[in-house]
C-alpha cells in the first residue's frame, strides 16, 4: 500500500469514515458483495468506475437486486418511455437499503468530493440509505480541496463531456468545453456541473464506506502523470463509460 493510499484510509477513518483498502478490482468487489446485507436492494450512481471493475454484473450474479437508472438507456433508444423508466428507479434508488458509486476526487485528508448534474448520485451518498459504499481508484486522490475542484474543473468535467460528445460520437452538448476541452464556468442550460458536494463526516443517519482501489479506475489524473498513465486512463475510460445517444 502506498504512503497517499495509506494517509487517505487513516484520514477517512478519523471522519468516522470506514475505509477500506482493495488490490485489485475483483478484491474491491469481494469487499462490496461483505458489505452488503442479506436481501438487500442496491441503488446505484451512474459510474464508470464500477462499470470498468464489472461490480453490477458481479452483483447480478449473486442475486442481489440493483437498482440502475440507466440500465434502460443503455438497452435502448433514449425514448420518452425509457426517460420514464429512468425517472422511475432513480427515486426507487434514492431510498433503498445500500447506495453504490464511485466518486469524482478524494482528498488526502479524507474529504469526499463530488460533482453532479442532476444530484441523485451525490444525494445517495449521504442520504436515504443505512449503508452507502463509494469505490475510487488511486488516480483520484488528491493533496487537498483546491486541488479536488481544479482536477474536477479542468480535467475531469471538461474530458468527460468532450468524450462522450465529440470522441465517442454521443448527444451534442452545447456547452463551451465540449467545443474547447476547458472549462469556462459557463451559464448554459446543458450545463452538466451544476452541484459540486464535499463530505467531511459521517452523515448522522448513513453509514459511509470508501474502498480504495490500488488501480487507476474511471477519469482523473494529474497532468504531470507520464503521458501514456495518462492516455491509458483515457482509453479505458472510453470503453465503459456511458454514451448518451444523438438526438434525432
Amino acid at each position: 500500500m502506498n504512503v497517499q493510499i495509506e494517509k487517505t484510509l487513516s484520514s477517512l477513518r478519523s471522519r468516522c469514515i470506514k475505509g477500506i483498502y482493495a488490490e485489485n478490482s475483483e478484491e474491491a468487489n469481494q469487499g462490496i458483495l461483505s458489505l452488503i446485507p442479506i436481501r438487500s436492494t442496491v441503488g446505484l450512481g451512474d459510474s464508470t468506475t464500477l462499470n470498468q471493475m464489472g461490480t453490477i454484473q458481479t452483483l447480478k450474479e449473486k442475486g442481489i437486486r440493483v437498482l440502475d437508472p440507466f440500465e434502460a438507456k443503455r438497452s435502448r433508444a433514449d425514448s420518452e418511455e425509457a426517460q420514464q423508466e429512468r425517472r422511475r428507479i432513480v427515486r426507487e434508488a434514492t431510498i433503498c437499503d445500500v447506495f453504490l458509486a464511485g466518486t469524482n476526487a478524494i482528498t488526502q485528508d479524507g474529504k469526499i468530493v463530488n460533482v453532479d448534474g442532476a444530484g441523485n448520485r451525490v444525494a445517495g451518498m449521504f442520504w436515504g440509505h443505512p449503508l452507502s459504499i463509494i469505490v475510487v481508484g488511486r488516480n483520484k486522490i488528491v493533496k487537498d480541496l483546491d486541488e479536488a475542484f481544479h482536477r474536477i474543473r479542468k480535467t475531469i468535467a471538461p474530458n468527460h463531456f468532450r468524450i462522450r460528445a465529440v470522441e465517442m460520437e454521443g448527444r451534442k452538448r452545447k456547452t463551451p468545453c465540449v467545443a474547447t476541452g476547458e472549462c469556462n464556468d459557463c451559464r448554459a442550460l446543458e450545463r452538466g456541473c451544476n452541484i459540486f458536494t464535499i463530505i467531511e463526516h459521517k452523515p448522522y443517519h448513513s453509514d459511509i464506506c470508501v474502498i480504495i482501489v490500488n488501480q487507476d479506475l474511471g477519469l482523473g489524473w494529474d497532468p504531470s502523470w507520464p503521458a501514456d498513465r495518462i492516455d491509458q486512463i483515457k482509453e479505458n475510460y472510453k470503453k465503459f463509460v456511458w454514451i448518451p445517444p444523438p438526438v434525432p
